[in-house]
């Protein structure tokens, strides 16, 4: 065996120890020769035993072999827990995903056996009748065809801004530069007035009973400091969600040939902001009275269009719960509407898109809640 050890020549140290062990008196026990050990003497002292160079060596290369096994094993056992606890973490992981819903959790309607089509007497050019509970589309007609939505723009508005509203009794300064333009576009209000100091709990009411392009300008610029940037967050929303036929280019609905949507895109869009507590009761509101201000001592007295429209012909099998109209010409009579049927208590979604007229509109909406709202 080589006299190196751990790369070092060891030769000149075995030759003097063993010019020193030749001197020695001491016998060496034919049992213990070879090893390198101590054996006790009676008197307490160590008797040191003649080992041989080649028998040092192995005996340092087995304790090291030793030694390093010793500090091996304490990690090796660690690093199997470990990979045993990765892999238990891994197994739980796995259990967990199968056994929850989807990590975008995304809405999804379906299509089954007994869809069935828009009545042709209906004359929205495009509609869609959902069960919330099952997701099932009951009835549609031309569901992902591209349209303008109108005011049913602002259900998408309610939503990004109860999501990024901090403080609902922080207020915004009314401005000309918000409510000449929207004068003369001949867009529906509000009423706010230049100077006047609404809560952001107002805006929101405002902008969805009377429909008030005011009001959603004003959550725009205090939000997000534009609204363009705020029409970037409502895109951003509608990706979230999985619309692939939505883009908005404004928060008020006003005509713009690159802001459109479907009927089943909409009603995504109005389950997500009902399944929101403060969205919902707004949707839901028939009369709301503003906070008063300077301008109006007495506040304003908002009225919700889709009940001032609706209320006293209702249909008899359901409740028409809340939601939302619109119009412009371009988009025609637009509704978005959610209810339930008066004895099974299930709710519905029912979106009508680009009606001829208002009448049409409302009453095409009744009829669908009579046939298919069960």
């Amino acid at each position: 065996m080589s006299e190196n050890f751990n790369g070092k020549d060891y030769s000149e140290y075995f030759k003097i120890l063993e010019q020193k062990l030749d001197t020695s008196k001491t016998a060496v026990p034919s049992k213990y020769e070879g090893r390198n050990i101590k054996k006790r003497s009676k008197r307490g002292t160590y008797r040191v035993f003649r080992i041989r160079p080649a028998a040092v060596i192995c005996a340092f290369a087995v304790a090291a072999a030793v030694i390093a096994t010793l500090i091996a094993v304490p990690a090796i056992k660690s690093r199997g827990e470990n990979k045993n606890s990765e892999e238990i973490k891994k197994s739980t992981d796995s259990a967990n995903i199968t056994a929850k819903e989807p990590e975008n959790n995304r809405i999804v309607y379906n299509f089954t056996d007994s869809t069935a089509p828009i009545p042709a007497e209906n004359d929205a050019e495009a509609a869609i009748v959902i069960n919330t509970k099952t997701h099932d589309i009951i009835a549609a007609k031309n569901e992902h065809e591209r349209l303008y939505p109108a005011s049913t723009t602002k259900i998408m508005t309610l939503i990004v801004a109860c999501e990024n509203i901090k403080n609902f009794s922080d207020t915004f300064t009314m401005m000309l530069d918000i409510t000449d333009p929207l004068f003369i576009e001949g867009a529906s209000v509000a009423g706010f007035l230049n100077q006047e100091k609404i809560s952001m709990t107002d805006l929101l009411y405002g902008m969805i009973l009377p429909s008030g392009a005011d009001a959603a300008m004003g959550l725009a610029v205090k939000i997000a400091g534009s609204e363009e940037a705020f029409a970037g967050l409502m895109n951003d929303k509608a990706k979230e969600l999985g619309l692939e036929d939505t883009h908005f280019v404004n928060v008020s609905g006003l005509h713009d040939e690159e802001q459109y949507t479907t009927a089943y895109d909409m009603a995504v869009i109005l389950e997500t902001a009902i399944s929101n507590t403060l969205c919902r009761k707004i949707l839901s509101t028939y009369q709301y009275t503003t906070a008063s201000t300077p301008q109006h001592p007495e506040g304003i007295n908002l009225t919700s269009t889709l009940f001032d429209y609706m209320y006293g012909t209702e249909p008899e099998t359901a409740t028409i719960e809340g939601g939302k109209t619109g119009f412009v010409n371009e988009a025609g009579y637009c509704i978005a509407s959610y209810g339930t049927n008066n004895t099974t208590k299930n709710e519905y979604i029912v979106v009508t898109l680009k009606n001829s007229a208002r009448s049409p509109a409302v009453f095409g909406q009744i009829d669908l809640y009579k046939q298919f709202v069960k």
